[in-house]
């Protein structure tokens, strides 16, 4: 595995964690779909970014801020 997709596998697996801990947190508040179409917008706004270490915590931070404003 090269490194590049090792490093986005990671982040995969970091930002499907985040999914889960949120649809925890918002349930009875907001659907697993629509928490997940939140993190989708949210990691669209990275995708191009520079340096992807800090994406899923930021992805988990915008959806939260998303989902706590709905």
């Amino acid at each position: 595995m090269l490194a590049a997709e090792a490093k986005s596998a990671i982040e995969a697996r970091a930002i499907e964690h985040a999914v889960e801990r949120l649809i925890r947190r918002y349930a009875g508040r907001h659907d697993a779909q629509t928490v997940r179409e939140t993190v989708d917008r949210a990691c669209e706004r990275y995708a191009t970014a520079d340096v992807h270490a800090f994406v899923p915590v930021l992805v988990e931070r915008d959806a939260r801020r998303i989902l706590d404003r709905s």
